[in-house]
């Protein structure tokens, strides 16, 4: 709607330009003249924006320290908002303010001032560089300074009317007195019109960047505090660009109590209300845990109401009715669920499951901005703490909930090392995994310096990308709460120093496990070493490692770990009620034991304990692998939260070079 609305006034403004040609210069002629300067000017600007606003404001590019601070914010925010990313300027200005200018996406530039970048705590300036980047994605720089620059020409136009006007006043012969009161008219409600709508097309643009802020960030009291801050902040003005004003996220020159109709941004309280409000339904919709009385007696009606219609469409059945659902599932359970796709689809013929397979941070990103070209039913990333952050995310900019019911977990696996036999007896002599040894191992950089042979090169450890994979986040949270004596603070010096380290000694990290195993398999001893895995695809791909290697791998179990428990959703959005009883057929199918048997067969543990891992058929732990055990005597410590996530994902973007 906000788009429909900014293009309608953007019409406007150029018919307004083309209508005074017409009365300017007379006839068909003024009005192609007037065209071809609104043509000319919407032209200029989609092509040289960025490059005007940054010389207006003598933009400079960020020193080591400035860079060090922004790149993994603005990487990280760009990879959720699933855009290139942009070019970061500084603005030499005490005053706390910032911008986004740029034809396109791919030719978008952020400014932001000295004075910000001092001002702020770093959760506030990834808010302010959310609502930056929520405006390059909906390519409002663009369009406020095209409108800005719309009104400043029909401002000149009107100063030419009042000269062809003032002149006429005194050539009453061959006058036309209607042109004279048309171009009276002109003359005095042009430049006004013009004005607000311009200033309209701002305020509507920034409500919108500040819903896109705190969905990205999922977290909207950092953008009020920010704001907060920012307009407490406004006593030092720029000197002479009141006209890309707009283009700031809270504009310097408009006084306190001056009239919100000739405003170019809403006033920054009610952006603050708007946002706090965000925050409090983002904390009032239901967690999707909630086991309060009323939440129970909802959801015992709610089944009691679905329980009935599925024995209504049971016993009454509709020739040729189909039901549809589609299935996003991590890639860890591909191979698992793509074999009890067609025992579900025999037992309900009248269902078509389709299967759908992404990393589980890209499993949120996408949903979050409807980057997928199929409407999802379920989905099943790697561990129930995806959901809780795409909840949150979501949550921000919506009312109600995201989910039919709870979500139901569906397989259990946890992570662990794995090592060619050789290599591990030199790195773990007591066949125990230790993160103090790949440190010294990585810091050494060759084998024959931790006791191995000279001719096995240098040591490789792999891992997954830590912006994208759950094993390669949980990686990094392990190997720091091991560091730092069963803590995990990432505001640390020594937090940045180890992913540092790390992020120096991985080459070039996979974007999911699955990937990962098949490279660590397939590139075998001298390329890569050591690796953390989940413990069902390490037990999974065993054999495969035997053929391709002519050697099995070593698996050896984390102490303390995190369990990673893959869990299922229904979504509301876009499926109907019919949909999601097929749906929750679907995830009940799977926790039944007999599909349960057949995770057990691809390595997961099962989420009931009454079963026997080894009693299974074709269990893995049945076959002998190195370093496998039913009961490792291990601790589980809990998953990361949504945040600690984000902040592991920060702070590994900010030791990338």
């Amino acid at each position: 709607m906000n788009f429909i609305k900014t293009t309608a006034l953007l019409g406007f403004l150029t018919g307004l330009i083309i209508l005074m040609g017409y009365l300017l210069i007379g006839g068909v002629m003024g009005a192609g003249i007037g065209l071809v300067i609104a043509i000319g000017i919407n032209f200029y600007l989609w092509f040289h924006s960025d490059k005007i606003v940054l010389s207006v404001y003598q933009a400079r590019s960020p020193n080591s320290p400035e860079k060090k601070l922004l790149d993994p914010i603005v990487k990280l925010l760009c990879y959720r908002a699933d855009l290139p990313v942009p070019k970061v300027y500084i603005i030499p200005s005490s005053m706390a303010n910032a911008f986004a200018s740029g034809r396109n996406p791919e030719n978008s530039v952020i400014g932001i001032t000295e004075g910000l970048l001092r001002m702020l705590h770093e959760d506030e300036l990834e808010a302010v560089i959310a609502h930056e980047i929520s405006h390059i994605k909906h390519r409002d720089p663009l369009i406020v300074t095209i409108a800005a620059t719309l009104a400043g020409a029909i401002s000149l136009l009107t100063q030419l009317g009042t000269t062809v006007f003032l002149g006429s006043i005194f050539n009453l012969r061959s006058a036309n007195p209607l042109r004279q009161f048309s171009l009276l008219l002109m003359v005095l409600l042009a430049p006004i019109t013009a004005t607000l709508i311009r200033l309209s097309i701002s305020r509507t643009r920034e409500y919108a960047a500040d819903a896109g802020a705190a969905s990205l960030t999922g977290n909207p009291r950092a953008l009020a505090k920010a704001l907060e801050r920012i307009e407490k902040s406004q006593k030092i003005p720029f000197s002479s660009q009141a006209t890309y004003a707009s283009l700031l996220i809270i504009n310097p020159f408009q006084g306190k109590m001056f009239n919100q109709l000739f405003s170019t941004h809403p006033p920054t309280e009610s952006r603050i209300q708007q946002l706090l409000g965000m925050q409090t339904r983002q904390k009032t919709v239901s967690k999707m845990n909630n086991n309060s009385p009323l939440k129970r007696h909802k959801r015992l009606i709610t089944s009691t109401i679905l329980a009935s219609l599925v024995v209504g469409l049971a016993y009454a059945p509709i020739p040729g009715l189909e039901q549809k659902i589609v299935v996003v599932s991590g890639s860890e359970l591909a191979e698992p669920l793509q074999q009890l796709e067609t025992k579900f689809e025999q037992k309900y013929p009248n269902i078509n499951l389709e299967l759908k397979f992404q990393g589980s941070s890209d499993m949120v990103n996408n949903y979050i901005h409807q980057n997928n070209d199929f409407k999802p039913t379920v989905l099943i990333p790697a561990s129930q703490e995806f959901l809780e952050e795409l909840s949150q995310r979501w949550q921000v900019s919506n009312d109600g909930e995201l989910f039919y019911k709870p979500p139901q977990a569906i397989a259990k696996t946890f992570l662990v090392g794995i090592a060619w036999p050789e290599r591990g007896k030199i790195l773990f002599p007591n066949n125990q995994f230790s993160w103090q040894r790949i440190e010294q191992a990585m810091q050494a950089k060759t084998w024959d310096k931790m006791g191995g042979q000279e001719n096995w090169g240098s040591f490789d450890f792999v891992m997954t990308d830590p912006t994208r994979s759950n094993s390669g986040q949980v990686t990094l949270s392990l190997w720091l709460n091991s560091k730092q004596g069963n803590s995990l603070n990432l505001n640390t010096s020594s937090a940045e120093s180890l992913f540092k380290m790390i992020e120096q000694s991985v080459y070039q990290p996979p974007r999911s496990t699955d990937i990962l195993l098949q490279e660590f398999i397939t590139r075998g001893p001298n390329d890569a070493d050591v690796t953390t895995v989940y413990e069902s695809i390490a037990l999974s791909r065993w054999q495969q490692a035997g053929i391709n290697q002519s050697r099995p791998y070593q698996i050896y179990y984390l102490n303390p770990t995190i369990e990673s428990v893959a869990t299922a959703a229904i979504l509301r959005h876009h499926v109907n009620l019919r949909t999601a009883h097929a749906a929750s057929k679907f995830v009940d199918f799977l926790s039944e034991p007999e599909q349960q048997k057949v995770f057990v067969q691809y390595g997961f543990r099962p989420i009931y304990s009454n079963v026997n891992l080894e009693s299974v058929a074709n269990s893995p732990w049945n076959q002998h692998i190195p370093g496998a055990q039913v009961n490792p005597q291990i601790s589980v410590l809990d998953a990361p939260q949504p945040n600690e996530l984000r902040e592991i994902q920060r702070l590994w973007q900010r030791v990338s070079p």
